[in-house]
């Protein structure tokens, strides 16, 4: 089936990358950003959330050294004629102190925005991954799940993804498990969750320019089969652009 016509020409906000080089097991250099940058814009990306990992016990790269990186591929990306709007974030592996360090300002959210993107290792148990997501509503602020369909606990368990999306947590999924590449079983949940309207972003988790890139081709063709044409649209481009304040002028 091609893709609708509308949905083939619409804009992308990928709210989930790791193309800042360098700094964690995303790019790794300048040149590979730079293709990073090429592959998502040919895939429909006019908007990117850089979202490196944080962890806990780790060498983070300071706000200072984010922010100079995403100043450096926004010249890239300039020099090289790539339409593409950056923007801030981090990737936070959920950890006990996060009040702590999120009160020294050594996490970044969502482009300034009350939204953190939290992940959790993928075989803990619900009740650790709802308590943390509730530790970060008590920070006052949004989480948005990373890859929902990585945890055991959630793709065992539709009703356990839906009583986290109706707490207020933004479920995300990766375009590329949608595409298929984490097997059938997965495909199937993220299958569930988007018939019942329970995700609300798909972003690509890319990390280099091979095997993990910024793409949403096939996750588009796949998604014309098994929704309506406003629902994708939220979840590829709207729903981002709201909650994270992302210009569109």
């Amino acid at each position: 089936m091609a893709i609708n016509e509308s949905i083939n020409t619409m804009p992308i906000a990928d709210s989930h990358c790791h193309i800042l080089p360098g700094i964690d097991d995303g790019s790794r250099n300048l040149e590979m950003t730079l293709n990073m940058l090429k592959i998502a814009s040919s895939e429909g990306v006019t908007h990117m959330i850089a979202t490196p990992h944080f962890k806990i016990n780790h060498r983070n790269a300071s706000t200072d050294i984010r922010e100079k990186l995403l100043k450096e591929i926004e010249n890239l990306a300039r020099e090289n004629d790539i339409p593409i709007r950056l923007y801030l974030g981090n990737e936070v592996m959920f950890f006990n102190d996060l009040e702590s360090v999120y009160a020294d300002k050594e996490i970044c959210t969502m482009n300034g925005t009350d939204y953190l993107l939290i992940e959790f290792y993928p075989d803990d148990e619900f009740m650790k991954i709802r308590r943390g997501l509730e530790t970060v509503f008590e920070l006052g602020l949004i989480p948005v799940l990373a890859h929902a369909e990585r945890y055991t606990a959630l793709r065992k368990s539709i009703p356990n993804t839906k009583l986290l999306a109706d707490m207020g947590v933004i479920i995300s999924v990766n375009a590329s498990s949608l595409a298929g590449q984490l097997g059938f079983s997965t495909k199937w949940y993220i299958k569930k969750l988007i018939k019942n309207k329970i995700v609300s972003l798909v972003s690509s988790d890319a990390h280099d320019d091979t095997r993990r890139t910024p793409s949403f081709k096939e996750c588009c063709r796949y998604l014309q089969k098994i929704s309506d044409e406003e629902y994708i649209k939220d979840i590829l481009f709207r729903n981002a652009v709201e909650f994270f304040e992302l210009e569109t002028k």
